[in-house]
């Protein structure tokens, strides 16, 4: 097993990270698939309200290739259709029946997975809607079905404390998530299972099966980090990659022929009062998960830098994995200047933060306004794969898309941390990602 150091990156001193306390959350009466929000998928509904469906029934394929279905997250009835602007399909709340009907789909034994050729496996992950489980980069979409990857890898979590510890998550499916594994040694000989270094007491079984321990900050154990770090020739660009409660869900649905449903949260936040892991299902409510929270907390799925607004009325999406709470951050700090920063989270040496070892209060608050960019390279030395974020920016304004990918828009891994650090208050983040998809926009026509 190889170690990797990530010498950029950032991981905040934050209070109220979730802790390893796991508890159960309560059977919801409803759960949700929210299309609107899954990057680049166009969805085209194949249900309406009232319909009755089972743990399975496809909800909607995506106009860009319609053999790839996402399937319904339970079974009962649709309660609800949410568009948000233009027409855009924000949820799709199904109302649980008591007992859950389920789609069967056909099933392969575990003895036979050494045996079966990964065309079968992709027919029968794209018929039962478990295709969209795996992601590409690097664009993190789902992967086209004619796709042959040339490295798979698997991810145990992120360093930083924001997603679903695997000690935790995988604590009882040691033999799905080898299952797993032998299912994707089917479509690569390159399986690489990576995690970051402060993980917790893996199982032996999945220790063993460890291919590189990632050393350092936020986002230690993202796969676009790791890809950087190993790639040597252009072609190795065509990777997939799978978190591992996915791999698990993947694992069940080819050996059972029934969907797998249960996802364990991680919970934390300065805004919420029960800082745990959370077992509970694909497409929860938000609110049986940060129960106990502060009054007007924001609820980020994913993690702070990066992760996505869901209402407190919300569901988890498809790969949330953790769900952090934030006070607003929105009431005026009134001579706050005078204070010096000392409880301020921040990169620079400005606040007195740097001399308060503590771990410190984090809010959704700007604390000022957009400013043009100051060149000040901040966003350069915190990136993980070492591209120059503020140059994309400029390219990108400029129409220049050849000159942004010479700078490495395509390496960008979407961690977040250029936005974060920019002391010019510009979405960087935002920036690229759209960059990003409008290049794969022209590319593919």
């Amino acid at each position: 097993m190889k170690t990797f150091t990530l010498t950029h990156g950032f991981s905040l001193r934050t209070s109220k990270r979730a802790s390893s306390s796991l508890v159960e959350a309560p059977r919801p009466d409803t759960v949700a698939l929210l299309p609107g929000w899954i990057p680049y998928v166009k969805p085209r509904l194949l249900v309406k309200e009232g319909d009755a469906v089972k743990l399975g029934t496809p909800i909607f394929e995506d106009k860009r290739n319609p053999f790839v279905v996402f399937p319904s997250p339970g079974g009962g009835v649709v309660e609800r259709i949410r568009f948000g602007p233009r027409r855009r399909i924000d949820e799709v709340v199904i109302r649980l029946d008591e007992i859950e009907p389920c789609e069967t789909f056909a099933s392969i034994p575990p003895s036979k997975i050494a045996e079966t050729e990964a065309d079968t496996f992709r027919h029968l992950l794209i018929k039962g809607g478990a295709w969209p489980l795996l992601r590409s980069l690097p664009f993190r979409d789902h992967p086209s079905v004619e796709e042959n990857p040339y490295h798979i890898i698997v991810t145990l979590g992120l360093a930083g404390g924001h997603q679903a510890r695997a000690d935790i998550a995988l604590a009882g499916e040691e033999e799905a998530f080898l299952n797993g594994l032998a299912i994707l040694s089917r479509f690569s000989p390159r399986v690489h299972v990576i995690a970051p270094k402060k993980i917790g007491a893996l199982s032996q079984k999945i220790e063993s099966c460890l291919t590189a321990r990632i050393r350092g900050s936020y986002p230690a154990g993202d796969p676009g980090h790791y890809l950087y770090r190993i790639r040597k020739s252009p072609e190795e660009n065509r990777s997939w990659y799978i978190e591992a409660q996915d791999l698990v869900a993947l694992a069940r649905f080819v050996t059972s022929g029934c969907h797998h449903t249960k996802r364990v949260y991680a919970v934390g936040g300065n805004a919420v009062l029960k800082c745990r892991h959370v077992v509970s299902r694909l497409g929860a409510p938000v609110s049986l998960l940060g129960d106990g929270q502060a009054e007007g907390a924001r609820h980020i799925g994913g993690t702070p830098f990066s992760g996505g607004y869901l209402p407190a009325t919300g569901y988890m999406n498809l790969h949330h994995k953790g769900l952090t709470l934030l006070p607003p951050g929105d009431e005026e700090d009134t001579f706050g200047f005078l204070r010096g920063g000392y409880d301020r989270p921040s990169l620079s040496r400005t606040f007195f933060s740097v001399f308060n070892k503590r771990p410190l209060d984090l809010d959704c608050g700007f604390h000022g306004e957009e400013r043009p960019c100051i060149n000040c390279s901040r966003c350069a030395t915190v990136c993980p794969v070492e591209i120059l974020p503020q140059f994309i920016m400029k390219c990108m304004g400029a129409g220049e898309v050849e000159e942004a990918l010479a700078h490495g828009l395509l390496d960008c891994i979407e961690c977040g941390l250029c936005s974060y650090v920019c002391p010019s208050k510009i979405e960087l983040l935002e920036t690229l990602t759209q960059s990003k998809a409008q290049y794969r926009k022209e590319r593919d026509g």
